[in-house]
């Protein structure tokens, strides 16, 4: 007596198969095997299934879960063109949603067929079969959509053949995901580490020595790129722009305004001459690129070799530290408020004299808020200690080894939870 075969409802068994569809499965899991890429295991996927069940033509959808849409990879006779079928929406959007899979005799005659592809594509869709593709914890993770049985229309043993090929089609699936992933992976840190090659290129050492005053500088970023920014140009013999700023925020994001802000500020110091229209400028330029979405706070300063000034605008910036000889401690915060998150903003510049023996500190709240493990920041006192500690007459160079390894000792190991740039300056008699 013949066995009779289950229903869509059901669950076909694979026992069912007759001798050729087990041969074609067989040869199925070889092909399948035999590739990691991606796109190429796609067009066999379709290849297997259409000559297995006989149909014209094929489509398998992958879904992506952020989107909840699924896409057609690769489509048969449709050239390059790309499905996007959101889920829940025609057959193969019902089958993503349900994960039941769908036989259909005539797809005009159902309510759920999508026409509109045939209708792009001059093609007819008559008869269908689609059946959702599981992973090994049992998510969806795609569709496979078979159109137009050569022979007549779809049946059980069609569908049986389908299921126990869709078990071999996601194992190859997940592989070639796994590959493309680490790939991928592999790609964007490649991109990383070059782009902290550039932009460690952008943050040019200040010179060791300039007129009286020697210098010293760096910026150590937790990710791969950052937000913080340093720079030192020369206005003549006699004067010398320094500048040092923080983006809000960290990462990719921040590190593409830090550099926009270098091109920009660079352009506005030659070109243009007074302190508080330069920064009113640069705080439109810099609202206009991000549209009000990140600030940066920015300290500038004009060193005067010949008068022992420096003149300065804080813009919102963690307020630089200079240390007197004598041991008294000022701290430079006069300017106005932060740039790129409000129009219209006016700044007002402010002055003072840096003497040989004083120590002028720059730096980023990655410095004076790095923690220890019992939630204490180091802070400017742990600077000014830190300094102190040193003595009289300790060159730049040296005073920033010394902060940025308190800085790391202070942690006691914890990671680097923010960018940390540090500018030092001393003029020494």
């Amino acid at each position: 007596m013949e066995q009779k075969l289950q229903s869509t409802s059901g669950e076909p068994e694979t026992s069912q198969l007759d001798v050729n569809h087990l041969r074609e499965l067989v040869e199925a899991s070889k092909i399948l095997n035999s590739t990691l890429d991606l796109d190429q295991l796609l067009e066999i996927i379709l290849e297997v299934a259409t000559r297995g069940l006989d149909a014209d033509r094929g489509t398998v959808f992958l879904l992506d879960k952020p989107s909840q849409e699924l896409r057609a990879r690769i489509s048969q006779g449709l050239e390059s063109r790309t499905l996007r079928v959101k889920v829940g929406q025609g057959i193969a959007g019902k089958v993503a949603e349900t994960g039941e899979t769908i036989r259909i005799d005539d797809a005009y005659q159902d309510e759920r067929f999508l026409q509109k592809f045939d209708a792009a594509s001059g093609y007819r869709t008559r008869s269908l079969l689609a059946m959702p593709v599981w992973n090994r914890v049992g998510e969806i993770i795609g569709v496979i959509q078979l159109l137009n049985k050569l022979d007549g229309v779809f049946g059980p043993k069609d569908e049986i053949f389908l299921k126990a090929l869709a078990v071999h089609v996601a194992l190859a699936l997940e592989n070639a995901k796994l590959l493309r992933d680490v790939v991928d992976r592999q790609r964007i840190q490649t991109e990383l580490d070059l782009a902290r090659q550039i932009q460690q290129n952008l943050l040019r050492p200040p010179p060791e020595k300039w007129q009286q005053y020697h210098m010293a500088a760096r910026s150590d970023t937790c990710y791969e790129v950052g937000g913080d920014f340093y720079d030192f140009l020369h206005v003549s013999d006699t004067t010398l722009w320094v500048v040092i700023a923080d983006v809000s925020g960290k990462g990719i994001s921040s590190a593409l305004v830090m550099s926009t802000l270098q091109a920009t500020l660079r352009a506005l110091l030659v070109g243009v001459h007074s302190f508080e229209r330069l920064l009113e400028r640069l705080n439109g330029m810099i609202r206009e690129v991000t549209g009000g979405h990140k600030y940066l706070t920015l300290f500038l300063a004009l060193l005067d070799s010949q008068s022992n000034r420096i003149h300065y605008i804080n813009a919102g910036h963690n307020p630089p530290v200079l240390l007197r000889a004598n041991g008294e401690m000022q701290m430079l915060e006069e300017g106005g408020t932060v740039l790129g998150l409000l129009p219209n903003v006016r700044y007002a510049r402010a002055q003072t004299e840096i003497n040989p023996g004083d120590v002028l500190l720059l730096y980023t709240d990655g410095i004076t808020e790095a923690s220890n493990p019992a939630g204490d920041d180091y802070d400017i006192g742990g600077m000014i200690e830190s300094v102190k500690a040193l003595g009289p007459g300790a060159s730049p160079g040296v005073i920033l080894e010394r902060i940025l390894g308190d800085v790391q000792k202070f942690a006691a190991g914890a990671p680097q939870a923010d960018d940390q740039t540090l500018v030092v300056i001393a003029p020494l008699g």
